[in-house]
């Protein structure tokens, strides 16, 4: 039948160049999208093979050249360096950070210590210290207690440092798995809350010299040049009991002088109880 065209898919219709027509001009690559990406994934592992095989080489041509420390403040370099004895002139490869991690937390006043190796052959090592806030007394022993409530052995601390409150009467006991002394948590809350309100305080901070803690709410202290114990208590609220201390210093023992009283009894509410120290009277003044 002339004229008749038997057409399978009637959506396909030659072009007039003979190419087939219907993908809208869209790319017709026969390999797909995906080749560019797995493409991509190829060239990304056989980099990260490389860097793997060049930081192989690298270990064990590289030696160590210097270690050098950093955050230490209280802990001198010179005896960071003892910890450090044997690196230099060892394959990089060879040094365990981990081990020589934990050497550092074996010193006192280091909380915790990381390890950085490098290309160029240093090691370098971040220490973190621990934070003196006060001076223990036992006997005639004097250490120091951090913020973590542990005892560490007394040094002396850089100019710079703000003067440590010495204190008298806390319980300890060695925590397990560690060589050093913790305080007793429920001393250590006291003292704690303690020394952040004599922080704080505007003329306190400047005058007690020590802290005596006691049992039965009987935690006290003193000042310097004075035998008069100012009592505080162990039941908090101490940022007001200092106030009161204050006002009572300016008011009463700046005229009476220092050796005037035998106690002065700041736990009570609005008021203060204060003993002179050769009569040992109660004289309840008004805030």
């Amino acid at each position: 039948m002339d004229g008749f065209v038997f057409d399978e898919d009637p959506a396909v219709q030659p072009e007039p160049d003979g190419t087939v027509g219907g993908n809208d001009g869209k790319d017709n690559d026969p390999k797909g999208p995906g080749w560019k990406v797995a493409a991509l994934l190829f060239v990304l592992l056989a980099g990260l093979a490389a860097l793997g095989i060049y930081a192989q080489h690298w270990k064990k041509t590289v030696w160590v050249r210097e270690v050098v420390f950093s955050g230490n403040r209280l802990v001198a370099s010179g005896e960071l360096e003892k910890k450090a004895e044997g690196l230099l002139g060892r394959n990089i490869g060879d040094v365990d950070g981990s081990v020589l991690s934990q050497r550092y937390a074996e010193l006192p006043y280091i909380r915790s210590a990381e390890v950085a190796k490098e290309l160029n052959g240093i090691v370098r090592v971040r220490v973190e210290e621990r934070v003196p806030v006060a001076e223990v007394v036992g006997g005639d022993k004097v250490q120091v207690i951090d913020t973590e409530g542990y005892i560490l052995p007394y040094r002396d601390l850089p100019p710079s440092s703000s003067r440590l409150l010495r204190v008298t009467g806390l319980k300890t006991g060695y925590v397990k798995g560690m060589r050093l002394k913790k305080a007793d948590e429920k001393s250590f809350a006291v003292l704690e809350e303690m020394i952040q309100a004599v922080s704080l305080s505007e003329y306190a901070r400047l005058l007690i010299k020590e802290v005596f803690l006691k049992d039965g709410n009987k935690t006290y202290f003193a000042v310097a040049g004075s035998p008069t114990r100012f009592i505080l208590g162990n039941d908090g609220d101490y940022k007001e009991k200092l106030k009161k201390f204050e006002i009572f210093w300016q008011k009463v023992v700046a005229k009476k002088g220092l050796d005037g009283y035998a106690t002065v009894d700041l736990r009570f509410a609005k008021r203060v109880f204060a003993v002179e120290s050769s009569r040992q009277n109660y004289h309840g003044i008004s805030r």
